[in-house]
């Protein structure tokens, strides 16, 4: 919940809300970006970032395929968990894999710096 907020909102609504460029997949609940949250957020950003981290592949918390298709081919795709080459619209899409020695150690910081509850 964020520090002004009167109450906690699910991620759909915190997506419809917020409008956030970036979703961190930080929870290890496989599949918790669902089609409408990616949908959503893709209408309010022209490249959303989508970083499902959350290790194995079946933790992930939505697919590359998924953020490909549901972001219309426009996501920037980072990955806990190697995803395989997505085929959307006649493109190979290479999902990248974002190392947790690079990633972790950051978000950690700055949730610390921001007293992030």
């Amino acid at each position: 919940m964020r520090w002004d907020e009167e109450e906690s909102l699910d991620l759909q609504s915190t997506v419809e809300k917020v409008k956030p460029t970036v979703l961190l997949g930080l929870t290890g609940v496989g599949g918790i970006f669902g089609e409408e949250t990616i949908r959503t957020m893709s209408a309010n950003v022209e490249k959303p970032i989508i970083f499902p981290l959350s290790n194995p592949t079946s933790s992930a918390e939505c697919t590359a395929e998924q953020a490909y298709e549901w972001s219309s081919g426009r996501c920037v795709f980072a990955s806990g968990s190697p995803f395989q080459p997505v085929e959307y619209e006649g493109k190979t899409l290479r999902p990248s894999q974002c190392n947790n020695m690079f990633v972790f150690p950051g978000v950690g910081l700055g949730a610390t710096l921001v007293r992030a509850r």
